[in-house]
């Protein structure tokens, strides 16, 4: 500190104590020890020798409307002052962090893989948000904490298909002594309240039927629906049929499972068709005639000719329904087809799986061979039939052990191990592990959730055409194999006669023909008939010119909407970054003819793969331990789409007469 700072300040400390001092003992009576006392008095008294510089005001940040692009609301909580809330994370910033550069690097550091996602996403996961923090303010009771907590808790027990009492079990426990590591034994009291076994299932029904309630509500103000069915066994070996739901709401479609019926194995298909009546119209109150697509897996207990559940529902419907056949169980029908010489070389590779698998020994013991050697993979997979990726993926690790797996059964003296010396087989074994690989990749593409027709048409379509492109290489002069690159390998690096080569050839050809063959059975083009004429539902904005637009046999409003939609520079942005379902969702008020043409037609599933989820949910709940669980309203709220209002849920909770 500035010594001149110093002495004025004690200069100015003598002259207010000499003014103290005349002020009382009269002019010209001033005791100098009197001045020294009240100078040291001052200077203890004085906070400090530094200055006092004026503290600076930071006025708090605003919460601004456009700061939901960045995934960003305001938060719900009684805070002081704003503060920025991720519909992501449900993370709370500080108001310090209400600026545009610092929400923009949450984004992109934390869910950089929504960078590019359009307002309207953002828009729709602000509806998800959680509504428990409104619960857990200074308003509500301790009563009413720990009830929004069990509901909490039962939540995400249903939702991780979890058994009731992990939550008695685990996870209570485990707030304790969180609670009274962090706080005390007071706070964790106050937990001991919250779950119990009977506690958590008497809550995940409740549950289950508020979202039952909140569905039923959407599909019965009159709005269209699609429904997708399957039939499969639980653990027990007990029938269920799993149907699931499409249907619009707000700007885009939502999924959402429906009902999980339990049927009698020895019923009729018109039995079936009867329970399912039962519950759709007659529990539900839902009128067929909203039902626009119907799809299934084509079994012969739902399409049969002795069973007829889908000519029924089709009957029901007025045949205002389409019926689809799921694409993904027709792709893995179509790829069953192999020449038998193919079909020998899977046979003895699943015999060698079968050898080392059915024996924990020589399952053990190829392991740690496997593990000493540092292979990438160490064991082997089953195969089975009823998986679409099972061909795939066995194939794959038998090519890639195949070296280690020779050795070992040479160790073992299995009559096995001489296949693998075997040129020719090794050769078919590495074609047969590529293209099932490539048919793997095609049915990966036809999974997951609101995916439209015209996506699934032009895989399927794009790959008959390569089916026919790689016919064409290998009936050249110069036949090339870059498009199996494990065949490719295993000739480069081994010394293959021409004949041999010639030979596979001719079988890797014959296999490519027959698949040609098999995907055009089951993909037949006159099935796609109608996507063609309403080919402007895919793309509207390549039809510009009234020329083109003639040729789609529209009603002329039908084409004055078209021309002016196409030249929409605003909605061709849209168009870009919404999904197509979304996009016609959202056009519907200012082109309502070509809304109300194209949203049927994207409306039904195009596969079942919904209902083998459901299914995969089902054996995880009702597992050998709790096969006697009626799994309903577990898999209700674990599949379920909708989000719970918890407000509703206290309250009636808190009024049960109503």
């Amino acid at each position: 500190m500035d010594h001149n700072f110093f002495k004025r300040k004690r200069k100015s400390e003598v002259k207010y104590a000499e003014a103290c001092s005349s002020s009382t003992a009269g002019p010209g009576n001033v005791n100098s020890d009197n001045i020294e006392k009240n100078i040291d008095s001052n200077l203890q008294t004085s906070t400090s020798f530094e200055p006092h510089f004026k503290k600076k005001k930071v006025s708090a940040r605003r919460y601004n409307e456009d700061y939901l692009k960045y995934g960003f609301i305001k938060c719900e909580k009684p805070f002081e002052n704003d503060r920025p809330q991720c519909v992501i994370c449900n993370n709370i910033l500080a108001n310090e962090s209400l600026k545009p550069s610092k929400l923009k690097r949450h984004l992109e550091t934390q869910h950089s893989e929504l960078i590019d996602k359009p307002l309207e996403y953002f828009q729709r996961k602000k509806k998800d948000v959680k509504l428990s923090t409104q619960f857990l303010g200074g308003s509500t009771t301790i009563s009413e904490k720990a009830l929004l907590s069990s509901y909490l808790v039962a939540y995400r027990v249903a939702k991780e298909k979890m058994a009731h009492t992990a939550a008695e079990k685990i996870i209570l426990p485990a707030c304790l002594d969180m609670v009274r590591t962090i706080f005390d034994d007071k706070s964790a009291d106050k937990l001991k309240t919250i779950s119990s076994d009977n506690i958590v299932s008497l809550r995940i029904c409740t549950i289950a039927e508020h979202l039952e309630t909140m569905l039923l509500a959407r599909l019965q103000s009159g709005i269209d629906f699609a429904i997708q069915l399957d039939e499969s066994s639980d653990v027990g070996s007990c029938p269920t049929l799993l149907v699931y739901v499409r249907y619009a709401w707000q700007d885009d479609f939502m999924e959402d499972f429906l009902c999980c019926l339990n049927i009698a194995s020895h019923l009729s298909g018109l039995d079936i068709f009867t329970e399912l009546e039962k519950c759709i119209v007659g529990q539900y109150k839902l009128n067929w005639k909203n039902c626009k697509g119907i799809t299934s897996d084509g079994a012969a207990s739902l399409t049969g000719k002795h069973s007829r559940v889908i000519k029924k529902l089709l009957e029901v419907t007025n045949n205002g329904a389409v019926w689809n056949h799921c694409f993904i169980h027709r792709e893995a029908l179509a790829s069953r087809e192999i020449p038998q010489n193919l079909m020998e070389v899977l046979k003895n590779a699943v015999k060698v799986v079968n050898f080392i698998k059915g024996s924990t020994l020589n399952n053990q013991l190829l392991e740690t061979f496997c593990s000493e050697i540092g292979t990438n993979h160490t064991h082997l997979l089953y195969h089975t039939k009823v998986r679409w990726l099972s061909h795939g993926k066995i194939l794959s690790r038998v090519y890639e052990l195949r070296n280690e797996i020779h050795i070992f059964l040479i160790e073992k003296k299995s009559h096995l191990a001489s296949i693998f010396e075997d040129d020719t087989w090794v050769m078919k074994l590495a074609y047969l592990t590529d293209i099932f690989g490539i048919l793997n990749e095609l049915s990966l593409k036809l999974q997951g959730k609101n995916s439209d027709i015209f996506q699934h048409v032009e895989r399927i379509q794009g790959f008959r055409k390569t089916l026919l492109l790689w016919q064409a290489r290998l009936k050249s002069n110069c036949p090339s194999y870059y498009m199996f690159p494990r065949f490719l390998q295993h000739i480069e690096e081994n010394i293959i006669s021409e004949n041999i080569l010639k030979e596979i050839k001719l079988e890797i050809l014959l296999h490519l023909t027959s698949l040609s063959q098999t995907f055009n059975h089951f993909f037949p083009e006159e099935k796609f008939e109608t996507l063609r004429e309403n080919c402007w539902v895919k793309d509207p904005f390549a039809f510009r010119n009234p020329e083109s637009v003639i040729e789609l046999n529209l009603v002329p409003e039908e084409e004055s909407e078209l021309l002016q939609l196409s030249s929409s520079y605003t909605l061709k942005s849209d168009y870009e970054t919404l999904s197509l379902s979304a996009f016609w969702i959202k056009v519907k008020e200012d082109f309502p003819l070509l809304s109300r043409k194209s949203v049927p037609l994207l409306l039904p599933f195009t596969t079942t793969s919904l209902c083998e989820l459901g299914f995969s949910v089902l054996t995880q709940l009702k597992a050998k331990e709790r096969n006697g669980l009626n799994g309903a309203a577990d898999m209700r709220v674990a599949l379920s789409s909708c989000v719970p209002d918890w407000n509703e849920l206290m309250n009636r909770q808190a009024h049960p007469s109503h």
